[in-house]
């Protein structure tokens, strides 16, 4: 059997969800309500998928030391077309919050430290994990160096499974938030040259690329949300029929998701899913949002486990000589491992800062007055 059957895709997402229902008697997480609880559901899938995306590049990567796309649509989009959607997601709930800006005005200063505590920490930690691991092997006696091909790749890059790229251009859409806002109404002259500075300095022309274009894809549903009668059809049997149809016509139809037509089609599943296409209740139950809670864990810890299980505890000689069904074994055996990190992650760790940010805007604040007076 090849191992790029859909079958072993399949299976490994039935095994999470089994592992999600075992897990969630020990560490319980709710789902926090929203107005897209759609996309909470999705998120799970998502980054699960960018899982599956990089076991399936191990494998070849260890027989012939190259580290490239799966030879596979269904693989190959389980990463690209999901990373695709995480930037649709960002630019949908971000670009809402510009559309409510006569009613409700944004708080920059709470956005970006909100921001700052989303994302920083679990980074920051999952890095400093990775010089730790790195320095073992390259300087450590009691670690045997990797060998080529392995030791000719950026080891950074294989204990991340290189996924960090993506919050480049995360960051790079929320400094632009505030010229978007311009759209709807006033935004303070402090907040625009903060933006135009910021963007400035992480180099915004580098990422006008067909990645920049999915976050065009949130906004446009985000949009499409404010007609009554798209609400309708999204909300519709037909729309979540419409939903799956264009996401199947893009992982099916095209080699890659990182053209327009996949992109156009994604962003026409999305816009219906961001606007109550519920898929018949998959993406709206209970355990598909607590499954999406704990994403970003998921996102950052893959590559890291993958890493670590091949290297220490399996050894990349002996993983290089399993057969498909028992490389599909020995990743099925980290997928508890996997939920049960990430579910901590987030219920002990990202929830503890994301808890402190009133708490840290409210400092900043005071501080700035200080500082001004």
């Amino acid at each position: 059997m090849n191992h790029l059957h859909p079958g072993f895709a399949l299976a490994l997402l039935l095994e999470a969800f089994i592992v999600l229902l075992v897990l969630r008697r020990w560490i319980l997480i709710e789902p926090v309500s929203g107005h897209a609880p759609a996309i909470d559901g999705l998120r799970g899938f998502l980054a699960f998928g960018v899982f599956v995306h990089h076991a399936s590049i191990w494998y070849l990567f260890l027989k012939t030391g190259d580290w490239v796309a799966p030879d596979s649509r269904l693989y190959t989009h389980l990463g690209q077309s999901t990373v695709s959607l995480f930037f649709m997601i960002t630019g949908f709930l971000f670009y809402s919050k510009v559309l409510e800006t006569k009613s409700k005005p944004i708080d920059w200063l709470r956005l970006y430290v909100s921001r700052c505590l989303r994302i920083l920490p679990l980074y920051l930690l999952v890095m400093l994990v990775g010089a730790i691991v790195i320095a073992l092997i390259r300087h450590s006696g009691w670690v045997q160096p990797m060998e080529a091909p392995w030791s000719e790749k950026s080891l950074t890059g294989l204990f991340t499974a290189g996924v960090t790229w993506t919050l480049a251009y995360e960051w790079k859409f929320y400094y632009a938030l505030p010229f978007l806002a311009l759209t709807m109404g006033r935004v303070s002259w402090k907040w625009l040259v903060f933006s135009a500075v910021m963007l400035v300095i992480s180099g915004f022309t580098k990422a006008l690329d067909i990645h920049a274009c999915a976050f065009l894809g949130g906004i446009t549903a985000a949009l499409l949300g404010k007609l009554p009668a798209w609400g309708r059809l999204s909300r519709s049997g037909w729309g979540s029929a419409a939903a799956l149809g264009a996401l199947l016509g893009a992982v099916s139809g095209f080699d890659t998701a990182y053209s327009v037509k996949p992109l156009l089609l994604l962003a026409l599943s999305f816009s219906f899913i961001a606007n109550g296409a519920e898929l018949w209740g998959i993406l709206t139950a209970n355990l598909s949002r607590a499954f999406g809670e704990m994403t970003y864990s998921l996102y950052l810890l893959h590559g890291p486990l993958l890493f670590i299980a091949f290297r220490f505890a399996f050894g990349f000689r002996m993983v290089e000589q399993l057969s498909p069904v028992e490389y599909w074994g020995a990743v099925a055996l980290l997928v508890p491992v996997l939920l049960g990190l990430s579910a901590f992650s987030f219920k002990y760790f990202e929830q503890w800062f994301m808890r402190r940010t009133t708490e840290w805007t409210t400092r900043l604040r005071l501080l700035s007055r200080h500082v001004e007076s």
